[in-house]
């Protein structure tokens, strides 16, 4: 899934996006599977009493709610989460009724920094930390946080020099129109 073209300005497009690493997926999944072993064991010790039909209604909804709260929220969660560096930001979406948003302009980004354990590195994940106007922002399970350093890099790059280039032709038009100056000085007198 694309991130979102509403939530980009007029000139600005994606050059990537992705969610947090599927490994936060694996505890939720682990939590169902748990959820399902202890309700069938559950289920298996009352079948013999009388009032199974009711504890076996009762478990189904313990066991649902069990479900819902550990594995369908924090799945949903997930897939709610965008993470997309665009040619002029940085961008973070989470939450699924209530969306928190952080967004942060490539060129106030004074430092990209990644660290990775050996889990991370074999995962192919790691932690993300953006230096801002003299706060470190932290994003964890970041996927393939070398890439995303790397294109955040690039952008950056590619800002300066946009920057260095306005900024000579801004010097060039300035002399320029001295020396348009000094010829009609010199054309008036």
């Amino acid at each position: 899934m694309a991130f979102p073209d509403d939530a980009l300005g007029e000139d600005e497009r994606v050059v990537l996006h992705g969610r947090p690493h599927w490994r936060l997926c694996l505890g939720p999944v682990c939590a169902l599977l748990l959820v399902s072993a202890a309700a069938g064991f559950a289920a298996a010790v009352v079948r013999l009493q009388t009032w199974a039909p009711w504890a076996w209604a009762l478990l189904g909804v313990l066991a649902g709610l069990a479900v819902t709260r550990t594995t369908v929220l924090p799945l949903v969660r997930w897939r709610c989460s965008h993470l997309a560096v665009t040619n002029l930001r940085f961008i973070v979406r989470e939450g699924i009724t209530t969306r928190n948003g952080l967004d942060v302009p490539i060129d106030r980004i004074d430092a990209v920094r990644v660290r990775s354990s050996t889990l991370e590195r074999v995962l192919g994940c790691g932690t993300l930390q953006l230096d801002v106007a003299g706060e470190r922002l932290r994003f964890a399970h970041v996927p393939a946080v070398e890439r995303v350093q790397a294109r955040l890099h690039r952008e950056i790059g590619r800002i300066e020099s946009t920057r260095r280039a306005a900024a000579g032709e801004t010097q060039r038009t300035s002399l320029r129109g001295h020396a348009d100056a000094a010829v009609r000085e010199r054309m008036g007198a």
